[in-house]
């Protein structure tokens, strides 16, 4: 075992917890019957208007519901709680902005712009179950939007920022939003004229939202339709719609919907999950604690996007339900802008740091080819996931980036999950490097034979990693298509017992800690991000000079992982013009889902290889791209 290594394990079992105490800790492991551990739960992390019946009642589906007949307002367990205690005045965010604009809020004036942008909503004629698009970079506005939202009961639906015009017509006509909300311009990664896109987009749809709410972002003019079009300042400003000082917050049922998240599944086509209010906020806060603890001379980061389930759970819910504050950057971390995450870091003295093995390597390169670097002598904890973290690298971020001090760890969490399942938590568990660890306390979590259905209890046996109890922030639904999470997600296992599928493979070490194998569908993860090959494919195949198209991702030096396409053309004459099919291949997948589904490369090639059944052999073209 390297030095290293074995100051980091030290390090990791000496990690002195102040939140939940191992007490507690071993305490909601010793429960072995689920009804018991969420009443337990429920009662000691939420606050509640009205006691709920049962805390986990059996769907005929094979899923489950939480809480049932409980009632809580979600602001008073994320922001209302802090108002009464030290951390009212303690900064909640703090923002900056890719072109250094920087901003603060504390929880006193974050709660009050939420329960103005509240009030807003309600006297618009927002109701209860009434959907919100969300089309915007990562801006405070954005959590005030959600959080909001969450406050009167309304559905948030998050759309990433970079998509296309085109993809986002498909999901307003999917979600069918009484509201969207988006920004006049994007900045990060040049200006994108946001307003514009969702006019183009609202351009292609069937579905049309009472009201679009623009919020400036660096104060572009843009078109404003006449009674639809309104203006975020003007709206919170605006008497008849701003005085919340007798807005009455009526509490949720526990398990209403409170917010849908798109993303890719085996099917291809990206589909809306649905997450409710008691289950959700539950894990999203008790996971945060588990995995970062919290002390009150916090500043936590996490690099991911507000719009995944990872920026949901970990930059937004969680950690304000924690009394964190929480460092929100409108850029990516890349090696081009490595000195602002040093500068970032030295200034607000960020010492929990929630990223990914891509972000990280970037920064390596741009200490090793840049010479940018600084030392990071606050940092105290680095968590990564989304990506498996290479041993050079993980070296160089415990001895260059942070001394030999910090805890480091990986992180296995999942869209549909609500956020993450797997992990070694610091001061409790061993850790073992190249796994990431035992699920998390709460978790049934197990791994079963693909082929017979039966429980893997030994090591080094490869299976899925599947859920086979009840678990609290599983999402609950796809909207709008009653039976299909069902369909795809809850399967029998050898004993006809029901199982929710992760479609995630892996297997246990000698110590049980699990290794992970890989996406067992079209389904990866890269840069954090959830994409499905065959939705790529498909953009790429409209175009119509490609005949058949097969996408993989692989180790890039400069941005950690990079997706090829390799694409057959119809014609052989078409060969000599390549540089001009990549440049017009590149702008279907713009056109079509947008710059975050962009290959780092496109490749020619006379035949993709395919097994018998017809499956891409991605393996074989893995093996072709990195000897190219």
């Amino acid at each position: 075992m390297s030095k290293h290594i074995e100051k980091l394990k030290a390090n990791f079992a000496h990690f002195d917890r102040s939140e939940i105490s191992l007490h507690e800790l071993k305490r909601i492991e010793s429960f072995n019957d689920s009804e018991e551990m969420y009443e337990y739960l429920g009662n000691r992390f939420l606050i509640w208007e009205e006691k709920f019946k049962h805390a986990v009642s059996a769907d005929l589906t094979g899923g489950y519901t939480f809480f049932k007949g409980g009632k809580l307002c979600p602001i008073k367990n994320i922001l209302i709680k802090h108002l009464k205690s030290h951390t009212k005045n303690k900064a909640a965010i703090i923002w900056v902005g890719s072109d250094g604009t920087q901003s603060v809020y504390t929880y006193q004036s974050l709660y009050s712009e939420v329960i103005k942008c509240s009030a807003a909503l309600m006297k618009l004629g927002i109701k209860r179950g009434d959907r919100v698009l969300i089309h915007m970079p990562n801006m405070p506005e954005l959590i005030v939007f959600m959080l909001a939202c969450s406050s009167i009961g309304a559905v948030h639906v998050l759309y990433h920022a970079s998509y296309s015009a085109e993809s986002l017509a498909d999901r307003i006509n999917d979600s069918k939003p009484t509201i969207i909300v988006t920004s006049d311009e994007s900045v990060t990664g040049g200006h994108v004229n946001m307003k514009e896109k969702l006019d183009h987009a609202l351009a292609k749809t069937s579905h049309s939202p009472k009201y679009c709410i623009v919020v400036t972002r660096t104060g572009k003019r843009v078109h404003m339709k006449p009674l639809r079009d309104l203006w975020y300042h003007d709206l919170i400003s605006d008497e008849v719609h701003c005085d919340a000082s007798e807005l009455k917050i009526e509490p949720v049922n526990a398990d209403d919907t409170m917010f849908m998240l798109y993303t890719s599944t085996a099917m291809g086509e990206p589909k809306a999950l649905t997450y409710s209010y008691g289950g959700y906020m539950l894990w999203a806060y008790l996971s945060y604690l588990m995995l970062f603890d919290k002390k009150d001379t916090d500043t936590y980061w996490c690099t991911a996007d507000i719009s995944w389930i990872t920026g949901h759970s970990y930059q937004v819910y969680g950690p304000l339900m924690a009394g964190q504050t929480v460092l929100v950057c409108e850029d990516t971390i890349n090696i081009d802008n490595a000195n602002s995450f040093f500068d970032i870091c030295s200034k607000y003295s960020v010492n929990k740091l929630y990223t990914t093995p891509s972000a990280l390597q970037s920064l390596m390169n741009a200490s090793q080819k840049k010479s940018i670097f600084r030392n990071l002598p606050a940092l105290e904890m680095v968590a990564t996931g989304g990506e498996k973290m290479r041993e050079e690298l993980l070296e160089w971020v415990s001895v260059k980036l942070c001394s030999n001090r910090a805890v480091i760890f990986d992180i296995y969490s999942m869209t549909e999950a609500g956020g993450a399942i797997f992990a070694s938590i610091a001061g409790y568990n061993d850790i073992e490097y190249g796994t990431v660890g035992k699920h998390l306390p709460c978790v049934p979590a197990v791994l079963l034979d693909k082929t017979s259905k039966h429980v893997i209890d030994i090591s080094n046996t490869q299976g899925e990693i599947v859920l086979n109890a009840p678990f609290a922030p599983l999402a609950r639904s796809v909207f709008g298509q009653t039976g299909l999470f069902e369909k795809l997600y809850w399967k029998k296992d050898a004993q006809s017992k029901p199982y929710f599928s992760t479609g995630d493979g892996g297997q246990y070490d000698d110590n049980f800690n699990m290794i992970l194998t890989g996406r067992l569908d079209d389904v990866f993860h890269i840069g954090g991000k959830r994409m499905s090959l065959m939705e790529i494919e498909d953009a790429v195949k409209k175009y119509p000079k490609v005949k058949e198209c097969a996408i993989i991702n692989i180790v890039d030096e400069k941005r950690g992982e990079k997706l090829i396409a390799f694409c057959v053309l119809k014609d052989k004459k078409d060969e000599s013009y390549n540089d001009q099919i990549i440049r017009e291949i590149k702008e279907t997948i713009l056109n079509e889902i947008g710059e975050i589904a962009m290959p780092g490369d496109i490749r020619f090639t006379r035949m993709i290889p395919k097994s018998p059944d017809g499956v891409i052999l991605r393996d074989i073209l893995k093996e072709i791209a990195m000897q190219m």
